[in-house]
């Protein structure tokens, strides 16, 4: 029986050394993989903030009354606005 438990620990020993490079090695690529994707997303962001930035000049109120200007629209004046109310809307507002 000791010669067995002795045979075992002896196989065991380089069974989890191996084990032990292999999660190594998982471990290392997954931090090569991680640093690669955090370097995706950083890119990302940096364009994801330009396109807002982009958005933001673009439905600027200065911009778009500069547009309706050059297109020779005017703002409604009281006059020339019509309200609709819808019935649904209506009920829901009154906080029925």
């Amino acid at each position: 029986m000791k010669r067995l438990a002795l045979i075992a620990i002896l196989v065991s020993i380089p069974l989890l050394l191996i084990a032990v490079a292999w999660q190594a090695g998982r471990f290392d690529s997954l931090a090569v993989e991680a640093r690669r994707l955090e370097t995706s997303q950083e890119s990302w962001v940096q364009e994801n903030r330009k396109l807002e930035a982009d958005i933001r000049v673009l439905s600027s109120r200065e911009r778009t009354a500069a547009l309706a200007e050059s297109l020779g629209l005017e703002k409604a004046g009281p006059e020339r606005r019509i309200r609709v109310l819808l019935q649904s809307a209506v009920k829901r507002g009154s906080g029925d």
